[in-house]
């Protein structure tokens, strides 16, 4: 490599570093401001200046829109419109959320819990029967930590670390203020997780995104790609696999939480299309709570 080709990777390393820190000051700075709100304006105004601001930079509408043609290519325009708003919306509540760990765990453990998961979870751990519980990124998934943990329940959660280095550092501070053991994606804190699983505990999982090494199952009647890692582990072993979902309120602070039975123990595929079909159910009766804005349904030879 020439003397050119070192110095324009050196450059372009100081300036990612320079707009993750520069990323990083900024949302800092914007909690700061948000503070001075009480919480339901703060969390309300976090929805509107993702919305507003972060998601049009970002290119979520047209993801938005392209995965709502796949889906439904017979909505009508005012629909689809109305769910461009309402997604983005969810992600930038859940965003802040996140960020104000002490505060949403007070509000979050007020959720209104229904379904018939909750008690069987509560027996399998009397038994110290390993659960594996199972959601998708509907409402803001992290109440389930903090109803568990209210319940006494211990629950290890599977997260996915942020490519920025200083603001993932922030990130994972307060996503561990509202709720430990957390394990980093990776082969180290998998097998962290599987220990955790394997000791008679409760491991939460999140399988609603795109896996270019899964299953081609099917998900609202279209092919996608799946990880079965939840139904193997569940298989192997010999652990309950419960699906739970969380909902936004209308209000746009407070929470429900359904527990559904745990899926019969049959093959990875059969049971990972359970997961699929149920989440399928529940994001159709919240269609604005979801994260549209993956791509969930591209295939590997279109990367």
């Amino acid at each position: 490599m020439s003397n050119k080709h070192k110095y324009t990777y050196a450059e372009e390393k100081n300036r990612s570093h320079f707009l993750d820190l520069s990323i990083y000051i900024f949302v800092r700075f914007l909690l700061i401001i948000l503070s001075i709100l009480p919480y339901r304006a703060k969390i309300a105004s976090g929805g509107l200046i993702y919305q507003k601001i972060i998601s049009p930079l970002s290119g979520n509408r047209k993801r938005i829109i392209d995965n709502l043609g796949l889906i439904f290519p017979d909505l009508d325009k005012r629909k689809r419109d109305e769910l461009c708003k309402q997604v983005p919306n969810n992600i930038g509540r859940t965003f802040f959320e996140l960020l104000s760990p002490n505060a949403f765990s007070s509000i979050a453990k007020s959720a209104k819990v229904s379904g018939p998961g909750l008690k069987i979870l509560k027996d399998a751990q009397e038994q110290k029967k390993p659960i594996i519980l199972v959601s998708g990124h509907l409402g803001n998934y992290d109440v389930v930590r903090v109803v568990l943990n209210a319940n006494q329940i211990s629950v290890g959660a599977l997260y996915k670390p942020m490519s920025n280095p200083y603001f993932n550092s922030f990130y994972e501070r307060c996503i561990k203020k509202i709720a430990e053991p957390l394990f980093p994606r990776g082969h180290a804190g998998m097998g962290n997780m599987i220990r955790y699983l394997n000791d008679g505990n409760v491991v939460a999982l999140l399988v609603d995104q795109y896996m270019s090494h899964g299953e081609p199952l099917k998900f609202f009647g279209h092919t996608a790609y799946t990880a079965t890692s939840a139904a193997k582990l569940a298989l192997k072993y010999d652990a309950l696999l419960v699906t739970c979902y969380v909902v936004r309120n209308d209000d746009g602070i407070n929470f429900d939480l359904v527990f559904e039975s745990p899926i019969k123990p049959t093959t990875p595929s059969d049971m990972t299309q359970v997961l699929n079909d149920r989440l399928e159910k529940q994001i159709r009766k919240n269609m604005g709570q979801w994260l549209w804005t993956h791509r969930r349904w591209k295939s590997p030879s279109s990367i």
